[in-house]
């Protein structure tokens, strides 16, 4: 079930006192040496992304693997692999990873087309001039009606039993995902979400869904798991703050949200914890 206005506030106020689980983060390599790990390029020439793949030490299930789906997979495919083997290493659960096969595109695959505002905005950030944005619904079929049918004939996946990570914009990407397309995954986790993206999309399209998910009848069944994980202090009414956006979620029926504040870390360092915390929201599932 979704936390309730208490327990959330209480969690909230945590964040100023709790300290970070988390050690110091190592810098992961681009590949992990290992017979069970791999990778492929997938998409037309020219314009292709790098596939990650780690297979667990077990057999599939009559179901299939379970899996896991983490963008910016060149940071975040070592984290998940190692956490896995260290945690997990026959637990029947297939790693994936999105990343790149040459130029890197992600500020065009995980935003929106970016807008300027008609009046000044505090705060207000925008994309940096060299570069192309507005290709998440494009990346977001891609994902849904290419990459993964191709996943399911290669692998035996259990569909309904998958998670999909992001950190930063690929959090933003995750949040996406759940407003359009809620079912395609179980689990949702953004870490440092970049809910600053045009001046608080994010936001605007939690309220959207929720008021879609009340007109459609108040409850998004089967329920759905959403993680947002915090690096820093919360500062809220900040619009680098997710805590906003928390409290719309927790307030839909049948989204259980999970709020993960880490004080202690930073916008990158929080990639190894949250990344754990991906992996065991995943476990328990």
């Amino acid at each position: 079930m979704a936390v309730s206005r208490r327990r959330l506030l209480s969690l909230l106020a945590a964040a100023a006192a709790s300290p970070s689980l988390a050690q110091p983060p190592q810098d992961p390599p681009d590949e992990i040496a290992h017979p069970r790990a791999s990778h492929f390029a997938f998409g037309p020439s020219g314009d292709q992304w790098r596939i990650h793949v780690g297979l667990p030490d077990a057999p599939p299930p009559p179901q299939g693997y379970s899996a896991i789906l983490s963008l910016d997979a060149r940071k975040t495919f070592p984290q998940f692999w190692r956490h896995r083997e260290a945690r997990a290493a026959k637990a029947p659960v297939i790693l994936f990873g999105i990343g790149y096969e040459g130029a890197i595109r992600r500020w065009r695959d995980l935003t929106s087309r970016a807008m300027q505002p008609v009046q000044p905005i505090l705060f207000y950030r925008g994309a940096p001039a060299d570069r192309v944005t507005g290709g998440r619904d494009a990346f977001l079929s891609m994902i849904a009606d290419q990459l993964l049918p191709e996943l399911a004939r290669r692998y035996p996946l259990n569909r309904g039993d998958m998670t999909i990570y992001g950190h930063s914009l690929g959090g933003l990407f995750v949040l996406h995902a759940l407003f359009t397309r809620p079912h395609l995954f179980a689990r949702h986790v953004a870490a440092d979400p970049s809910v600053w993206w045009n001046a608080g999309e994010s936001q605007r399209e939690a309220q959207a869904f929720a008021g879609g998910v009340a007109a459609a009848g108040g409850i998004v069944d089967p329920v759905i798991q959403v993680m947002i994980a915090q690096a820093g202090r919360a500062r809220q009414g900040h619009p680098h703050d997710p805590t906003a956006l928390v409290r719309i979620l927790s307030g839909i029926p049948g989204i259980e949200t999970l709020y993960r504040p880490y004080p202690q870390e930073n916008h990158g360092s929080l990639m190894a914890p949250s990344t754990l915390d991906a992996l065991d929201l995943h476990l328990r599932g």
